[in-house]
């Protein structure tokens, strides 16, 4: 069975995040009235990203050191004819886990830099014997994506909800939101082919303190995540996002069944 370490720590970012059943079935019941971020008001103190922003991120196992995740925007391309933000994430396992699984992974997103929604999200990983290649286009305009897979050339169409975001783009269209310690918001969310929703509840403004980095204003984050009405039943996470800035994500708490929790902290920040 392959180690899902990248996978959890994705939780954050709006994919497997989840809750107790019985917090979960409160938020259902009200998800209508959760405002959509696909509506939200772009906030005035961040009108775009950083040219070029380099982040990483140690991540931790059950409190071994096992690699690295690197967060990275890299300036602006033309995707069908669209100005596109580059975002890309890779998470390599350090010498240690590379001795007994090796993973490298790495993520391309590129968002609309106008309407900010995903327009194209690219996969190239490898965990252990494991290995995918593919791209995912989406055609925002006709609610309709083309998944491509480069490695055994197999093709998919779906359908995906209006304003949909990869898991790579939501993470950075968070930080345009005008958020505070009580809000809620739902995103739309596509991920191996499959439309989440997902419900995140901002539930503290606190201090966090990052070693060397110093202490931080935070925002503490809870993502819910539901497909096809379903909770989805694979840990719980956490996140602190910076209030200061660009708003980044200073570190996140992963947790699931059978002994695991997965950690993910600031160490180096390089922002040009």
């Amino acid at each position: 069975m392959r180690i899902k370490i990248f996978s959890l720590f994705l939780a954050l970012l709006f994919i497997n995040g989840c809750a107790t059943r019985g917090t979960l079935q409160k938020q259902l019941l009200l998800l209508d009235e959760i405002p959509d971020a696909a509506e939200s008001v772009i906030s005035s103190n961040l009108n775009s990203l950083p040219d070029y922003e380099k982040l990483t991120y140690e991540i931790k196992w059950i409190g071994i050191p096992v690699g690295t995740l690197t967060t990275s925007i890299k300036g602006t391309e033309k995707i069908n004819g669209r100005e596109a933000y580059v975002l890309e994430a890779v998470f390599k396992t350090n010498s240690f886990l590379s001795k007994i699984y090796p993973v490298n992974d790495r993520y391309v997103s590129y968002m609309d830099k106008e309407q900010l929604y995903t327009l194209r999200h690219e996969v190239y990983r490898r965990e252990g014997r494991y290995k995918k290649d593919a791209i995912t286009e989406f055609d925002q305009a006709n609610r309709k994506a083309y998944f491509h897979n480069l490695l055994d050339k197999s093709e998919k169409v779906f359908d995906i909800p209006s304003g949909v975001h990869d898991f790579l783009s939501a993470h950075y269209y968070f930080r345009f939101l005008p958020l505070k310690a009580g809000d809620k918001l739902r995103y739309a969310i596509s991920n191996n082919e499959k439309n989440y929703q997902v419900v995140i509840l901002v539930k503290s403004h606190i201090s966090l303190k990052l070693g060397a980095l110093g202490k931080k204003d935070v925002l503490l984050i809870q993502p819910y995540a539901l497909l096809k009405g379903e909770e989805v039943k694979e840990g719980s996470a956490r996140g602190y996002y910076s209030c200061e800035g660009s708003r980044p994500l200073l570190g996140a708490i992963v947790t699931a069944p059978i002994f695991t929790k997965v950690t993910a902290f600031l160490s180096k920040a390089e922002i040009i």
